[in-house]
């Protein structure tokens, strides 16, 4: 099977006619008839119904043709990303990081690493996500919308940490936690929302001493020894990291991030910069903190 065969079974199934097949690919009648009998030989079915000159998909082609065209597509987007010539006149990357904040820094490096004069439009709350495709890239916790292509980066523990030793062992169970002070972030953001469906499900109610919006005001906050907290095991390492650390035991939350991409607006940038921020998530994975 190869290009040439499925190229003229797309020319064959759009205009119904092996002649005007043959044109549109700029090969004699009698080649395209016998490239279409090789494609069906090779697949061993039949893919058009044929009556008098005219031909018609048949279930088996419809269902072929479905195939076909996506993977034409595609292999036309590969051939345009590489033949494209980059200009410097490059579009803003529209980026909206609702976790991992503590990465930024890394995703600005890696986005100037590839392209130096991108403009990078970041964005870290939103109100609602009715209209997600007016950007580029998501980083989120929340369900990916099902019209939306999603690829999970990582599934990370949720622990519990604090400036001081206040757990008797590395191991702490969820009763435990509700004589604590925490501190933790605002309502309805998502590892908010993601500890308080844990909790609530267990008919705890946790003492929220402190909070903050801002993650990075939260972290300072445990560093300070005002309270315990909840660290995402790979997200927020680096602060754990200068933690007493605790595994709450015996079926501990996790969270799941998802890249979520806009297809309306996939080129070869978006392609690079999804690639790399793929590879960053999977580094950073290898370094989650451990108890």
């Amino acid at each position: 099977m190869n290009i040439a065969q499925l190229q003229g079974f797309v020319f064959a199934a759009q205009t119904g006619s092996i002649t005007q097949a043959a044109k549109l690919a700029y090969i004699s009648q009698p080649a395209m008839t016998k490239l279409i009998h090789q494609l069906e030989k090779e697949l061993g079915v039949q893919l058009f119904d044929r009556t008098g000159r005219t031909i018609q998909l048949n279930a088996q082609g419809q269902l072929f043709f479905s195939y076909v065209t996506t993977v034409l597509d595609q292999l036309q987007k590969g051939i345009d990303a590489v033949t494209t010539k980059t200009t410097n006149q490059l579009k803003p990357i529209r980026l909206l990081v609702e976790v991992a904040s503590s990465l930024i820094p890394e995703i600005i490096h890696i986005i100037q690493q590839h392209f130096p004069a991108a403009p990078v439009q970041l964005t870290q709350r939103i109100s609602t996500l009715s209209e997600p495709r007016q950007f580029d890239f998501i980083i989120s916790s929340r369900q990916p919308q099902l019209d939306r292509t999603a690829i999970p980066l990582l599934n990370e523990e949720i622990l519990v940490g604090s400036a001081q030793q206040q757990f008797k062992s590395q191991y702490v169970t969820p009763t435990e936690l509700q004589r604590l002070p925490v501190i933790g972030l605002g309502r309805h953001n998502p590892l908010r929302d993601k500890v308080d469906s844990y909790f609530e499900a267990l008919d705890i109610h946790l003492n929220y001493q402190y909070e903050a919006d801002d993650p990075a005001t939260i972290r300072e906050l445990l560093l300070s020894g005002a309270g315990i907290g909840f660290i995402p095991a790979v997200t927020w390492q680096k602060v754990g990291r200068q933690l007493h650390l605790a595994r709450i035991f015996s079926n501990p939350p996790f969270r799941t991030i998802y890249l979520t991409e806009n297809q309306q607006t996939e080129s070869n940038v978006a392609r690079i910069v999804a690639n790399a921020l793929v590879e960053l998530f999977v580094a950073e994975r290898k370094r989650s903190l451990k108890i």
